[in-house]
């Protein structure tokens, strides 16, 4: 959770940043895993994913002046609507519509002291909420990947997608609960299957 803090100091480093490369380079540290996350949870290829993210960065390199002169917008909201249309940029320069991103092209994050069990569970595990993710209604997925890949909070995600902040919250509640209740139906389809052999 972001403190009072944290915020007066990402301010400070908003105001500073077009002029001062440690500013800005301290953002990019503090922003470039969330922003490839969600980059690469829309997009299947990661040599396509780390060239959008870098491109996104560039975009704020040039535009972080007309952040500075809006008093409303967080930094996180700005980059992450930034973000959300170079996805789209990508889509539409590639002439294809966006598509749900094929497991088997996505990158995995693993602790590299795991464990090979451990790896393999956690492959396994994330390949089957990965599957679930992306079987969601675009909207529903599009507020999951801001929130949990992207770490914004309900206040950035409605000013990314100009909606209210009660929405955000009813479709997070919504896909939540869908995602449970599709992970719970497939425990039991797994479990009946091991059962029979």
């Amino acid at each position: 959770m972001t403190t009072d803090t944290d915020a007066d100091r990402e301010r400070q480093l908003v105001q500073r940043a077009p002029h001062d490369a440690n500013a800005f380079e301290t953002l990019y540290s503090l922003y470039f895993c969330r922003v490839y996350g969600y980059v690469a949870s829309r997009i299947g290829s990661p040599h396509d994913a780390e060239d959008v993210t870098a491109d996104i960065f560039l975009r704020v390199i040039r535009n972080l002046d007309h952040l500075r002169n809006q008093q409303t917008a967080s930094f996180a909201a700005w980059l992450f609507a930034i973000a959300r249309h170079a996805v789209t940029d990508y889509y539409r320069r590639n002439g294809r519509a966006e598509s749900l991103v094929p497991l088997e092209t996505t990158e995995r994050l693993i602790a590299a002291d795991a464990q090979p069990d451990q790896t393999l569970i956690a492959s396994e595990d994330a390949d089957s909420l990965y599957r679930l993710v992306i079987a969601l209604p675009e909207r529903q997925r599009e507020v999951i990947t801001l929130r949990y890949y992207g770490g914004l909070r309900n206040h950035e995600i409605a000013a990314v997608l100009g909606i209210g902040e009660k929405s955000v919250a009813a479709y997070i509640s919504r896909a939540l609960s869908e995602l449970q209740a599709k992970y719970v139906e497939s425990q039991r389809e797994t479990k009946a299957v091991e059962d029979e052999s």
